[in-house]
């Protein structure tokens, strides 16, 4: 049954007037920031059933093939630093393009994509080389801007987009596997390397440094409030972070000052740590926050070769388990558990607490999200589990779960212990 368009612009319009009641609009029961928090999404999807309701299935669906070409533009513009140049200038096409050594024609045609959606400000489009000026939208672009995705657009609409062309080839039953008998990703399809994709960016002094500070940029899109809606003073110190990367978590954390006492240890392979240490060295220290770094490796095929800290009273897998299939994890989960089960036989009175904080697939997940699982797909075979999926697991490799922790973000924590 086909729906009716007015019918839902106007449920559309009531939405947004409970979740922004102007001075002369105000609501009975002001909404709670949770209830806050997942009503933006709900006008997120309430404008796309208006869209598709309009535009109908042929011109939806044409749409959205389609948009893959302004993913590239977006792409295209911050990568040429378009928004860099134009500070807080105004100048012709002919002359960013001129100053910047592209053709005309390929960045009006990109200019004119990423416009429609509201990037930069153009100044008498109808002249033959019309005027740009930077705004709100194209600011964030700007390497310089203190909440820029540059980064973040760089990684998605090269690395992401690259490899995301070669998922089908990689789901194919007879996909190539690589040496060691794995299933290849669409990455190492795309890009023609071997070893982990991790281990590939890493190894990349720009694509590596890229991507470290593109997961940074994303979680501060996405994953804020994490800072907000736990509570992170009440874990015991030291945190062992594994797999933390750069340390985004804590930069959440210490940018929030939601730390408490706490002190952390980040986890990962060397050349990850590497570019972690590089990267605090840029935060001012702060008396109330301690970070160290370890680095080793928790794929390794016994745990001692590892070097994942011992005995430690609690341990954060964040953003980890996703890129891995369900034996690796649970052989990443083995390792932990024996850390973590180091020194409780003889000290029972302290109970050691795994957390893992991941996206989880929900039945209300965002657009946003689903869109991600494809990219996770594409880089490293991995994809969004459910709830379910991650109590199964944490099980199979002798965790016992304790309880899951919704948030404004789109991460879930989902707390474990050892059995008694």
């Amino acid at each position: 049954m086909a729906q009716d368009p007015v019918s839902i612009a106007e449920d559309l319009l009531r939405l947004v007037k409970k979740v922004y009641p102007g001075k002369d609009n105000l609501v009975n029961q002001q909404l709670n920031p949770f209830e806050a928090y997942e009503a933006k999404y709900e006008i997120e999807d309430r404008c796309g059933l208006l869209l598709r309701t309009v535009l109908g299935p042929l011109g939806y669906t044409t749409l959205l093939a389609e948009s893959c070409q302004e993913s590239s533009a977006l792409g295209f513009v911050t990568e040429l630093g378009v928004a860099d140049f134009l500070e807080d200038r105004i100048m012709t096409v002919d002359k960013i393009a001129e100053e910047l050594g592209v053709k005309t024609k390929f960045l009006k045609v990109a200019l004119s994509c990423v416009t429609k959606h509201g990037y930069f400000e153009e100044i008498d489009a109808h002249s033959a080389s019309p005027a740009y000026r930077n705004n709100d939208l194209s600011s964030i672009l700007r390497k310089d801007h203190p909440t820029s995705l540059k980064d973040s657009i760089g990684f998605m609409c090269d690395d992401g987009l690259r490899a995301t062309s070669f998922l089908l080839p990689a789901a194919k039953v007879d996909a190539p596997k690589t040496t060691q008998g794995k299933e290849a990703p669409a990455i190492s399809l795309a890009f023609g390397f071997e070893e982990s994709v991790f281990s590939w960016l890493a190894k990349d002094p720009i694509r590596g440094k890229r991507m470290g500070s593109a997961m940074e940029q994303l979680h501060r899109v996405t994953n804020e409030n994490t800072a907000f809606d736990y509570d992170w003073p009440t874990l015991a110190s030291p945190v062992v972070d594994v797999g933390g990367g750069i340390g985004s978590l804590e930069m959440i954390l210490l940018r929030n000052q939601r730390q408490g006492s706490l002190n952390f240890i980040v986890f990962d392979i060397a050349a990850t740590i590497e570019n972690a240490r590089k990267e605090w060295e840029k935060i001012p220290a702060s008396k109330d926050f301690s970070i160290s770094f370890q680095a080793g490796d928790f794929m390794a095929p016994k745990f001692e070769d590892t070097l994942i800290p011992a005995g430690k009273p609690t341990y954060i897998i964040r953003h980890v388990l996703h890129n891995w299939s369900d034996e690796e994890v649970v052989h990443i989960l083995g390792h932990v558990r024996t850390a973590m089960s180091s020194n409780f036989a003889a000290n029972r009175t302290v109970q050691p607490k795994l957390l893992l904080c991941e996206t989880l697939l929900l039945p209300d997940s965002n657009r946003w999200v689903r869109a991600a699982s494809m990219q996770i797909m594409a880089m490293s075979s991995g994809w969004t589990r459910t709830e379910a999926d991650m109590i199964r697991l944490l099980e199979a490799a002798g965790f016992l779960y304790i309880k899951s922790h919704r948030m404004r973000a789109d991460d879930t924590i989902v707390e474990a212990t050892l059995p008694a």
